[in-house]
């Protein structure tokens, strides 16, 4: 019932098709290209039979084994132009070829589409009407399913001796299709385009105008069998078998003057033939497709690098790039290559030999029509035809028909390709005097000594000694005796020794302005062991960094160190050294020295070798590999290594965990930058010993471009201490308070770890540099918790979280004004703060925020659907979450915190500690108060809130990791802190009269700074604010009525009870006090 309906349908669509469209005209160029054909002629048929069915499309309509097909046709709008057409061949798949064909290519993926049309669904989804607005959505896959059924369509009608096989033809025939490939759907022109209907919009197609090809096995013959196959490929195998004609109905199948029972699975009509086939033809891939998977251009294939970073001269893409003929080389042609050229085109630097190899096979267009190659364009007699490279290839077609190119035949012709044609030849095309490797530096680098020629070049020799030939000079004869990169590389695993090996970053290079003159491996080994100067016994001290006759590069010229161990036990009196009581580096000294002159010689238990370069040694303290992943994910590997004449100040891994959020966030790829940052922080670009260090301050700048201080105090024990400076262009604290303000600096806690290019020094706390800005945003993406930044944004508290300033408009937004000040950035006055406070926090910094975050699975035990609809309440719930950095004076009143919060915290976590919120204001329930619950683990709670129990939030959530953020300095905080700190350093001399002027002066300025550190974290918060986890959402604390009046009832019952008792006991006293009874004395009887 289906195939009657849908065949009046169609009937009526021809009907019209034929009515609406105009007769085509012979004159167009592109309808001649398109009926062009191989070697046959292709007769009008002026006479059919009358019994034969009218139409391509009725004759399909009859066959129970081509609804698909149909659907297909009318699903792509080829019916009108079957009907257009006149004489047309169509190769029609049955139902079962296309059923076996879609479920072989169907994408395994949803959203993926073989084809351009055949998406997961399968075939089964074309089957079905669409709607308007699904044909407007699927316009391109419409387009591509066309083009894959005009691959199926001729503009000419067969014969059947064209499908039958006969002596003195060919058994294989070439058609012409209606297929102009195109790379792409083109634009719909406005007014349609005059010329044919099938051929492409907006062009020609890939083929230079002409349409598809397609080869077609003859009945009979080896290659088509019984029924004839359709689609062979280049060896005649592949295609599809015509049909048995099985669901043909029963109309005579005799074309007027010749019988077709040859032809069984052919039908002939009135405007053409229909061709059953049993599978479904494919479309010609790419020249790069083909490139890629054909079995005899593997290694071709191997050497050619994307589509999109082709090498010159080859075309911009094999994929896309027009009417190509590519003569590729087989596999067997690369075998006139020796291995040495075959690893240089194979290696990372052949590119270019594989463009000069490739290129001589690349024709971008032959003749002035830029016209595609196929074997039948050529003559006998011969052409030239210009490669890509600039060379002429002749072209020849031999009598047996084979293909000959510059006179060697090809081994396989015409693989037709969307975008040209590939021929297979067995050499490659390239001229005589060919020479690949054309210079001594490419034979280096076939030979893997790239770090060789690497050196060259950074030394400025190689055009002198292995650069390309010049025709116009005589050549220089050289001798290079060149290290391969495995030698070089096993120096590198051996300490270092020989000649630095560049890694040629910008960072590196600049400091390597007049490169040291290393001494050779052996030489550098044996010089270790040599120290200038006599050295006896007693002048031997534990800690001693004796430099050596060692000096490289890497050390900028400077010796190499040689660390000493002295034993307790060692008597420096003596001339003798007992086994173990000293050693240099790793080696034992073995018994007395002898002295050799003005010499004098330790006999050694071990062999020395030199320091490892820094992650190297870094690597053997299990307390720095957070510092080593942390190098690692910055990509600075290379440059730590290698950067020459460097201290390095690592933190322990304690450190970096005490950073908290700050250090997940920096471990984020949005992060990256700021790590690089703080890692380079950590490196001074010059060599620091600590026993070469006096007393005092000094400032070094460091690989990430700003400077930091490092103090050595004067006390017994030299504590060494690291901190950021106190200017810092941008941002400057002042004249004593750290730009980055943090308010404990880094201690070393061990020194001198020597390594190939300096010295490593372990502290213990992450200095961040001061243009390295952490804000509440950066810390909460660190936890990744999404949920409380996306209501801080909703409720329009988005300002925090981004560490600026509000203006009005939002404070009003929030209800905050009066609550939170508006600070000018940009004001330099120093004026704002109060002048009767001391230290005001409000002088210093602009306002920042720490913020209480509950983690996205708090959030999901509360209702915020209730919350996101009531914007009031939900902004009060995010205002207990928020601690201003400014406390505000009632709770300045509160107990002080015994210490300053720990590192990378944002406040001070002790027991019973308040501190006020943004909804304190507003509340006398907004404060919020931390206690302590053992193992170094708190709670955080709403002050004086009666505990409402529930799973879901409320009055108290355990705190988790925390993150500080950045000081933002108010600009003139220098001139703002001079008033501030006068009084009190007046007064502090006033109470050390008596004392002498040094001790004085140096006990005031240790107060000094003392003073101006507490200034950080005033009121136990730092002046950067920041995030601290919690593990439920506190929910804004509301008392009951009887919580509020209860105490009132109560006393009003106490008084009412006391009175009531008071009256009763009155009572009964009076009553006893009237009754007057007698009472009989002893012994007497009552009667």
């Amino acid at each position: 019932m289906r195939s009657k309906s849908l065949f009046a349908g169609l009937v009526l669509v021809v009907g019209w098709s034929q009515a609406q469209q105009l007769p085509l005209t012979d004159s167009s160029h592109k309808l001649e290209a398109a009926h062009k054909h191989s070697d046959q002629f292709h007769p009008n048929f002026d006479r059919v039979d009358e019994t034969f069915a009218e139409t391509i499309v009725s004759t399909l309509s009859a066959s129970s084994q081509h609804t698909i097909l149909l659907h297909l046709l009318q699903r792509a709008k080829c019916i009108p132009l079957l009907a257009h057409i006149g004489n047309a061949t169509v190769f029609a798949p049955t139902d079962k070829a296309w059923e076996d064909w879609a479920e072989r290519h169907a994408p395994q993926r949803q959203g993926e589409l073989y084809g351009g049309w055949l998406s997961s669904q399968g075939i089964g989804e074309w089957l079905v009407d669409p709607e308007i607005e699904e044909e407007e959505e699927m316009d391109n896959q419409n387009w591509a399913l066309r083009q894959h059924l005009l691959y199926h369509m001729l503009n000419y009608t067969l014969h059947p001796s064209d499908l039958i096989a006969k002596e003195g033809r060919k058994d294989i025939a070439i058609e012409t299709t209606l297929l102009f490939p195109l790379a792409q759907q083109p634009e719909i022109p406005p007014i349609p385009e005059p010329g044919s209907p099938w051929l492409p919009r907006g062009g020609e197609g890939m083929l230079a105008g002409h349409g598809q090809r397609l080869r077609i096995a003859k009945v009979g013959t080896q290659k088509g069998g019984e029924r004839g196959s359709i689609g062979v490929d280049s060896d005649g195998q592949r295609g599809a078998a015509v049909w048995d004609g099985a669901g043909w109905n029963d109309t005579p199948r005799n074309l007027t003057g010749m019988q077709t029972e040859d032809v069984v699975g052919a039908r002939w009509t009135r405007n053409g033939v229909v061709i059953g086939i049993q599978g479904v033809l494919d479309m010609p891939p790419s020249i790069e497709h083909i490139i890629r998977n054909h079995p005899s251009l593997t290694y071709l294939s191997h050497l050619l690098p994307p589509s999109e970073s082709l090498p010159k001269p080859l075309p911009d893409s094999l994929a896309t790039s027009p009417h190509l003929t590519i003569f590729a080389p087989s596999n067997e042609a690369f075998d006139s290559l020796d291995q040495v050229e075959k690893r240089y085109l194979e290696g990372g630097y052949g590119l270019e030999g594989v463009g000069r190899v490739a290129g001589g096979g690349v024709v971008l267009g032959v003749g002035k029509h830029e016209a595609v190659g196929w074997s039948d364009h050529w003559g006998k007699k011969g052409n030239e035809v210009e490669a890509a490279n600039g060379d002429d290839l002749l072209i020849e077609v031999s009598s047996n028909s084979s293909l000959m190119i510059n006179g060697t035949e090809a081994s396989t012709i015409d693989i037709f390709a969307s975008n040209g044609v590939v021929h297979i030849v067995p050499t490659l095309l390239v001229p005589d005097n060919f020479t690949l490797l054309n210079s001594n530096e490419k034979v280096l680098l076939s030979l893997n000594a790239t770090r060789f020629v690497s050196l060259l070049r950074s030394a400025n020799l190689s055009h002198t000694y292995v650069g390309e030939r010049d025709n116009d000079n005589k050549e220089e004869p050289w001798t290079i005796l060149a290290p391969t990169d495995e030698a070089l590389d096993a120096m590198d695993r051996w300490g270092g020794h020989g000649p630095p090996l560049p890694v040629w970053t910008d960072e590196v290079q600049e400091r390597l302005v007049e490169p040291f003159k290393d001494p050779s491996p052996l030489a550098a080994l044996l010089q270790y062991h040599i120290l200038p100067g006599r050295l006896l016994p007693g002048d031997v001290r534990d800690g001693m960094l004796l430099g050596t006759e060692l000096r490289t590069a890497a050390l900028g010229g400077a010796r190499q160190r040689l660390r000493v161990d002295v034993s307790e036990q060692f008597d420096g009196t003596k001339e003798d050294v007992g086994i173990g009581e000293i050693r240099f580096d790793s080696a034992t000294v073995l018994g007395k020295p002898v002295k050799s002159g003005k010499s004098i010689i330790y006999l050694m238990s071990n062999l020395l070798s030199p320091p490892d370069d820094v992650l190297q040694t870094a690597v053997s303290d299990l307390q720095l590999s957070t510092f080593i992943a942390g190098v690692y994910a910055a990509e600075l590997d290379k440059v730590v290594k290698k950067s020459p004449a460097t201290t390095y100040f690592v933190p322990r891994n304690r450190a970096f965990a005490a950073l908290g959020l700050t250090m997940k966030y920096l471990l984020l790829a949005e992060g990256k930058d700021d790590l690089r940052k703080v890692v380079k922080y950590h490196a001074v670009n010059q060599i620091v010993y600590t026993p070469d260090l006096e007393s005092g301050k000094e400032h070094y700048t460091t690989l990430e471009g700003g400077e930091v201080t490092l103090i050595k105090t004067g006390d017994m024990n030299g504590t060494i201490v690291l901190r950021s400076p106190t200017k810092w262009e941008g941002h400057d604290s002042g004249e004593s308070l750290p730009a980055n303000g943090e308010y404990r600096p880094a201690r070393i806690t061990h020194s001198d770890s020597l390594t190939e290019t300096g010295t490593i020094h372990t502290i213990d706390a992450v200095i961040l540099p001061a243009d390295v800005k952490i804000n509440a945003l950066k810390l909460i993406r660190g936890s990744k918790q999404s949920t409380m930044l996306d209501l801080l944004y909703r409720a329009g508290l988005g300002w925090i979280v981004e560490g600026r300033e509000p203006d009005g408009a939002e404070l009003q937004r929030v209800a905050l004004e009066g609550v939170v000040q508006t600070w000018d950035e940009n004001d330099d006055s120093g004026e704002q703060g109060d002048e009767g406070s001391d230290w005001d926090m409000d002088s210093l910094a602009m306002p920042s925020y720490t913020i209480l975050c509950p983690t996205d699975k708090a959030f999901s035990r509360l209702n915020l659907t209730q919350y996101l609809a009531d914007p009031e309440a939900l902004l009060n719930l995010l205002k207990l979450h928020i601690i201003p950095s400014q406390p505000r004076r009632s709770t300045l009143k509160a107990r002080e915190p015994s210490s300053p919060p720990k590192d990378g915290q944002p406040l001070v976590l002790e027991d019973d500690l308040v501190y006020g919120t943004l909804l304190s204001s507003s509340s006398k329930y907004g404060d919020v108060a931390f206690r302590a619950t053992g193992d170094n683990s708190f709670i955080v709670g709403i002050r004086n809130a009666r505990g409402r129990g529930g799973q879901n939030g409320g009055d108290a959530a355990r705190v988790g990791l925390s993150g500080r953020g950045s000081v933002r300095w108010k600009k003139g905080v220098k001139e703002s802190l001079k008033g501030k700190k006068k009084g009190k350093k007046d007064s502090l001399k006033g109470k050390k009269k008596g004392k002498k002027g040094g001790d004085d002066d140096k006990e005031v300025e240790r107060e000094d700074d003392e003073i101006g550190y507490q200034a950080l974290w005033k009121g136990g918060m730092a002046l950067g604010g920041g995030v601290v986890l919690i593990d439920s959402v506190l929910i804004p604390y509301e008392p009951s009525w009887f919580s509020r009046w209860g105490w009132l009832v109560f006393t009003l019952i106490g008084i009412g009870s006391a009175l009531l008792i008071a009256a009763v006991g009155l009572g009964w006293w009076w009553m006893t006090k009237r009754k007057e009874g007698y009472e009989p004395l002893e012994g007497e009887e009552e009667e």
